[in-house]
């Protein structure tokens, strides 16, 4: 055997051993990809977590199923943050450091979410699907972060758009004094304002609080016929409950997160005729073929978990973050899959359309009102 030969076979294992070396680092291997996800899973938002994941898991456990995404498996790392700001930038500089992860996905809360973005952007590791509509996170646009759902300003401008139409010019709002409900109070006013009216009243409930006596007198004096909710859990389900005692009987109207957790369960029959947007479709709308892949995932790999919009929205962000992988192709790095979210022009996900380019990353833009009928069932 030449010395040329004995080169040769030397060479084609170190070869694989360096490409595969190559490959460390990133939350990439040649096995799998890792997604890491910074939310709350022991405090206030924990159900939605849980409800939002197992759609992502169900989409997931489908591919890996499947083989994969050019041959590796999609892993999700749920880490809690249990709702607090200091504990989601902490873990997010922790897996920054150590590069493990690929793309950070999920994030739940508002002022979680714009906490890391300093992080993100200076690390240029992707934020996918943060669960918030918030403008914050919007703008000033940032290449590293890509929406799936509609922003609150836009679920908002529905609302507005939907009660003017029928009659009612008397709007108050009631929001939780977060990060959050301050943006739906921005957009409440705005779309208003952009119909050279104001809001009659408003009433806030402080971040983690239920006391919701002022701002329930203050909305009761002004007489309202319509209150747009910018709250979410025992705030809003409290607020609610003491209007419904008053002599004013508004009209309410909640954000598309209104339908996750228990909010509906604890009004009881309170909750009759609240609407509410929603920026996925109908989760048992069978007719569009992305529902009826998603309710087979439900059934085969998350068959306990509760079919909802919330768990459809993660499946939905679940197969957004699969197809950016098959785009960027089998050396994928972070700024492949950027690139190759940028460049999904009205990808259709199953009847749902998605669009991104280099300058907008809003995803989804779709937005529609429902109402819960009295046995708090969600009507179209």
């Amino acid at each position: 055997m030449g010395f040329a030969t004995v080169l040769r076979g030397l060479a084609a294992p170190c070869l694989l051993a360096c490409a595969t070396a190559s490959l460390a680092g990133q939350g990439i291997d040649a096995a799998s990809i890792t997604f890491v996800q910074a939310a709350d899973i022991s405090g206030s938002r924990s159900a939605l977590t849980l409800e939002l994941n197992a759609g992502t898991m169900a989409y997931f456990s489908q591919v890996n199923s499947q083989g994969g995404v050019h041959g590796r498996q999609l892993r999700l790392k749920t880490v809690d943050d249990g709702y607090a700001v200091k504990r989601t930038e902490q873990v997010t500089r922790e897996w920054i450091e150590h590069d493990d992860v690929f793309a950070f996905v999920s994030s739940i809360g508002t002022a979680n979410a714009e906490a890391v973005l300093p992080l993100i952007n200076a690390a240029r590791v992707p934020l996918v699907a943060p669960l918030s509509g918030a403008i914050s996170l919007r703008e000033p646009f940032s290449r590293y972060v890509f929406h799936s759902r509609s922003s609150y300003a836009q679920e908002v401008e529905k609302m507005v758009e939907h009660v003017l139409t029928i009659g009612i010019s008397r709007v108050a709002v009631f929001y939780d004094d977060d990060a959050f409900g301050q943006d739906v109070r921005r957009g409440v006013e705005e779309a208003l304002a952009r119909r050279k009216l104001k809001a009659v009243a408003s009433g806030k409930v402080e971040r983690g609080s239920s006391d919701v006596t002022q701002a329930v007198k203050a909305i009761a004096a002004a007489r309202p016929q319509v209150v747009i909710c910018g709250s979410f859990g025992k705030s809003l389900v409290e607020f609610i409950k003491a209007m419904k005692l008053t002599a004013v009987q508004p009209q309410f109207y909640a954000l598309s997160f209104f339908t996750a957790g228990a909010s509906i369960t604890q009004l009881g029959n309170d909750a009759r005729g609240i609407g509410v947007t929603q920026v996925m479709p109908k989760p048992n709308a069978t007719n569009l073929p992305i529902v009826r892949e998603f309710h087979a995932a439900m059934a085969k790999y998350a068959p306990e978990s509760r079919i909802s919009y919330i768990s459809l929205e993660g499946y939905v962000t679940g197969k957004i973050l699969a197809e950016g992988l098959r785009r960027a192709g089998r050396g994928v790095t972070r700024e492949k899959f950027v690139d190759a979210l940028e460049g999904m022009r009205n990808v259709d996900l199953g009847g749902v359309f998605l669009s991104y380019s280099p300058t907008d990353h809003s995803g989804l833009k779709r937005v529609e009102i429902t109402v819960i009928d009295g046995a708090g069932q969600v009507l179209q």
